[in-house]
């Protein structure tokens, strides 16, 4: 697997939101974002059987 910027924070992602309701990720295009975060919260477990709901917003010209 490619490795992507997100991959060198995913640890601190997962043990933010192990200790908070949410967080907001910010970085640019291509990171990883939206492809990474997801699966490894679901790997942690911490989707407790619940949704995991991601917000992106698009902006128009």
């Amino acid at each position: 697997m490619t490795h992507l910027p997100i991959d060198d924070v995913m640890g601190q992602i997962v043990a933010a939101l192990g200790a908070h309701p949410g967080v907001v990720i910010e970085a640019p295009p291509g990171a990883g974002k939206s492809t990474r975060v997801p699966p490894a919260l679901l790997d942690a477990g911490l989707a407790g059987g619940r949704q995991i709901v991601m917000l992106e917003p698009r902006r128009v010209a």
